[in-house]
């Protein structure tokens, strides 16, 4: 029984087989559309979490430029210094030379006034001609001017060795700022070194984040074609819906057109005069012959 009704169902019409087929290209699109909007979020959460790591990048980059800023600064100062360092050693060397002779200097002074003592213990206690004793005092004279001259020789040779003992603790000093600029220097170099590995592996993040964004989002476009193409069909088939539409709604008012027009005809007809007067005679006559009226 349900299999013969099964196959006395009514068959579907134009209109229902084209609102069936537009509302499955609808669904479709609006399945794809979904799935798009799942990859666009993907997507850009991808895209987000890379603009995190090239902050970090940045960041990490704008560090490395302020140490090599600062490492520059220390590598001139310890240049600076030690250049002074080898000045004040080379102006050191220079004293040094100039007082080569201050051993020998001790002695001349020291055998001048030995002989000046000498020479005027001698004019004291010697007796002797008034020509030798002239002779002895310009002497004694010669041998002062000569002592006042080494004096003052040794005087300078003493004042050459407080510069050098000065010069070295000045050459001491500027070297051991310069190794602390020196120590700087290598420690910056340290950090930017750790820091530049630390942004080289930030580096292949990015470019991995990159890459999956670039393929979600070709999957994106895809699917967003998928989506328009079903879309252009639902509209196709919406054309012809409306169409079909259309045909039917003109048939139908055709058809009731036709129904007017028929009921018009049905009452004029039994509103003539002429044929309702034609009717009762008949039914006299019906009534005369014993017949029955039809009515």
């Amino acid at each position: 029984m349900a299999q013969k009704k099964r196959q006395q169902r009514k068959p579907k019409t134009e209109i229902q087989r084209s609102e069936e087929q537009f509302q499955r290209f609808v669904d479709r699109r609006n399945e794809y559309n979904s799935e798009a909007r799942m990859l666009r979020d993907e997507r850009d959460a991808i895209h987000d979490q890379r603009g995190k790591v090239m902050q970090k990048i940045l960041a990490m980059r704008d560090e490395m430029k302020a140490h090599s800023q600062a490492k520059q600064r220390s590598m001139q100062s310890r240049n600076k210094l030690r250049d002074q360092a080898r000045k004040l050693i080379a102006a050191k060397q220079a004293r040094r030379k100039d007082g080569k002779g201050d051993k020998g200097l001790h002695g001349t002074v020291e055998a001048l006034m030995s002989e000046i003592m000498a020479s005027e213990r001698r004019l004291e206690t010697t007796e002797m001609t008034i020509a030798k004793e002239r002779a002895l005092l310009e002497r004694i004279s010669i041998l002062r001017r000569s002592l006042g001259e080494q004096q003052s020789s040794l005087e300078e040779q003493e004042h050459l060795h407080a510069e050098v003992g000065e010069l070295d603790q000045s050459i001491d000093e500027r070297f051991s700022e310069a190794d602390q600029h020196h120590l700087e220097v290598v420690r910056l170099a340290k950090l930017n070194s750790k820091l530049y590995d630390k942004m080289t592996e930030l580096m292949k993040e990015a470019a991995h984040l990159s890459g999956e964004s670039d393929k979600k989002h070709q999957v994106f476009v895809d699917v967003r074609k998928r989506a328009d193409h079903q879309h252009e069909r639902a509209m196709e088939m919406l054309d012809q819906l409306r169409t079909h539409r259309n045909v039917a709604r003109e048939e139908q008012q055709a058809r009731w057109k036709v129904v007017r027009d028929r009921r018009k005809e049905v009452k004029e007809a039994l509103y003539d005069d002429k044929k309702l007067a034609e009717a009762a005679d008949d039914a006299i006559r019906e009534l005369m012959l014993g017949g029955k009226i039809s009515l």
